[in-house]
């Protein structure tokens, strides 16, 4: 056992109870969702606490009439996922934005519905004719309640947002709130960094306050909705007493309703200290919180804190899988991964998306979801609190702990992910299993060099998005060539596959068997270096086939090597029970029982590539 690389672990297992004070949510909402009055790092929802997991489509499920919310939210349910996320129809994406593929969030020209009727005056930018900011859309408000019935049945919790910062002039473009799109509202010009303001906003809070009142007045018989005030405000110049405002409006447009809604704040990508939330602020959305210090930078606002979208972290299921436990180990109450597999005629999450999307998202990404939310709602999460961790780690590697008191311990152990840049080259023998010409294939990103004997007869070397290149050699039928392949990452998605097809043979993969290390060994001899210019070596290992992406923790683990991980618990005396757990498949992986005194326990971790998680609980007699 090497005790020198060995994480030591111990936890902080006493919690106090947890109180509410001064919060501006209704004490008698006992059915309804709400803040839990035990511990308010999670909500309260249809009586129990509840840890709120999501992985859904991009936003657009209500403003988009080509969207089928019957089936999107039956696949949800399917999924087993109790959390999704859409934006109230002030916003709307123009086609290709952020490089998202079939954008929910761009509908296709005339199927954008909004909360405002049209007028018979022709001229709206996005096509057909403007809006009219004095008359509501019938349609808009019957596919709204459509959606929350479908939702309510299906247990699952809407996050509403009803306003998104204008990014740049293309969506101020499209937006019913530009006085160039609609009639009966203003007729001056108001510069989209102006729009969410107090002082510059050229008459139009006037609309944004009765919109707020017309849709939250739709929510009233609902006990599953989340109101969320603005997507990232901290852009364009959305201000700070603006969004006060607005939350003055919703409490007062709820005020007497059998079921106030959670009013919900985005605070900041990644973490923000210091935070002064309106008293009627019950939720604290973040973005891209990973590491999750927004939870331990915010614990003492005693509201819940949530990882509210991720993204720009490739399309490989590990990053957000990742992000996800971190996050939900650390205390955070609510996780929303944005899913790019939900398009309109794939409702059920089954699109098959480019590399070049922004996020990754698929069916698998979501039964690892669900993974993580039945493990952890296992809990009794009113006594639950983050464990404090402590100790020395293999490189790379890192853990955190979720303690229920005197309950059970959920342990989660992960690499640090992708690292920002490596690099790696491979060498020794190929040898074909037939005579002629051979197209050999790499499918990169980003760089890729190939020699063949000493040739370089492949060079794709810069940062690029996932791309295939070829070359044409001849071979012969038993004789060993001399190969090298170089390969750099500099963020993003991870790839590297390396196939050939000839003589009769279809492309493939090249076997492990069609190679050797120059001493004989099956394989390339690979090596992996801490940088991407191939100076700064950190392991060296045989392997083969070349064939990674496909999961992204193969590139991982072979950069950053492994060494042993030794838990050192500190546990209320008794016998306890436990289980090795996949956090990426779900499956257990090794059963454990200990009996412990006064002093510390020492557990031996099964060997692990991306992530491992540890469930231990009291035997109880």
């Amino acid at each position: 056992m090497n005790h020198a690389r060995a994480s030591c672990i111990r936890f902080l297992c006493g919690l106090a109870v947890l109180g509410l004070s001064g919060m501006g949510w209704a004490a008698d909402a006992i059915r309804g969702l709400r803040v839990h009055p035990e511990n308010p790092a999670y909500l309260e929802f249809r009586g129990r606490a509840e840890l709120l997991v999501g992985s859904g489509e991009h936003y657009g499920a209500l403003i988009n009439r080509d969207f089928d919310l019957g089936r999107y939210v039956a696949s949800i349910r399917k999924d087993g996922l109790n959390y999704t996320r859409v934006f109230g129809g002030a916003y709307v994406e123009p086609q290709g934005a952020f490089n998202i593929e079939r954008n929910t969030l761009a509908p296709a020209p005339g199927r954008f519905v909004a909360p405002w009727a049209r007028s018979s005056q022709p001229g709206y930018s996005g096509g057909g004719n403007q809006f009219d900011l004095g008359r509501w859309d019938p349609e808009y408000f019957a596919r709204l309640r459509e959606l929350l019935r479908l939702t309510s049945e299906a247990g699952v919790v809407v996050e509403l947002t009803l306003f998104c910062t204008m990014y740049e002039a293309r969506q101020w473009s499209l937006s019913p709130l530009n006085p160039r799109n609609h009639v009966g509202g203003v007729d001056r010009d108001v510069a989209f960094t102006n729009l969410f303001t107090l002082d510059g906003h050229g008459g139009l809070l006037r609309f944004q306050e009765e919109y707020v009142r017309r849709v939250v007045g739709e929510l009233k018989d609902f006990d599953h909705v989340l109101v969320e005030i603005c997507n990232e405000p901290y852009f364009a110049g959305v201000s700070i007493d603006w969004q006060r405002h607005i939350a003055d409006v919703i409490a007062e447009a709820q005020r007497g309703h059998p079921h106030p809604k959670p009013i919900a704040q985005n605070i900041a990508n990644g973490t923000a200290k210091g935070v002064k939330p309106h008293p009627e602020v019950s939720v604290l959305n973040f973005h891209y919180a990973s590491p999750p210090d927004a939870v331990a930078d915010n614990a003492g606002l005693r509201r819940v804190i949530s990882d509210d979208e991720t993204g720009f972290r490739g399309t490989n299921d590990a990053p957000y899988r990742m992000e996800a436990w971190d996050f939900v180990v650390a205390g955070g109450g609510i996780f929303n991964h944005l899913d790019y597999s939900f398009a309109v005629g794939n409702e059920d999450g089954s699109f098959v998306y480019p590399a070049s999307q922004p996020g990754g998202g698929n069916a698998g990404f979501r039964r690892q979801m669900r993974f993580l939310r039945e493990t952890v709602g296992q809990m009794d999460l009113r006594r639950t609190a983050p464990g404090l961790v402590r100790g020395k780690f293999p490189a790379g590697v890192g853990a955190r702990a979720l303690v229920e008191k005197d309950g059970a311990v959920l342990v989660y152990v992960r690499t640090a992910g992708l690292p920002q840049q490596y690099s790696a080259r491979w060498t020794g023998f190929l040898t074909a299993p037939a005579t002629g010409e051979f197209t050999l294939y790499t499918r990169s990103n980003d760089g890729v060099r190939l020699w063949v004997d000493d040739r370089l007869v492949l060079d794709h070397w810069d940062e690029h998005s996932t791309a295939e290149d070829r070359a044409t050699v001849r071979l012969e039928k038993g004789t060993r060539r001399r190969i090298r392949l170089e390969y750099f990452y500099a963020g993003g998605e991870a790839t590297m596959q390396l196939a050939w097809s000839g003589p009769g043979m279809e492309r493939t993969i090249i076997p492990v068997g069609a190679m050797r290390t120059f001493d004989g060994k099956p394989g390339l001899r690979g090596e992996y270096y801490a940088d991407k210019t191939l100076t700064a070596r950190s392991r060296e290992v045989a392997e083969g086939p070349i064939d990674f992406g496909a999961k992204a923790g193969d590139a991982v683990e072979a950069s950053l090597g492994r060494g042993e991980v030794v838990l050192e618990l500190t546990l209320p005396g008794g016998a306890w029970k436990g289980q090795w757990w996949s956090p990426r498949d779900g499956k257990g992986l090794e059963e454990i029982h200990v009996m412990t005194e006064a002093g510390t326990t020492r557990l031996s971790a099964p060997a692990f590539s991306e992530d491992l998680l540890l469930r231990l609980e009291p035997i109880r007699r």
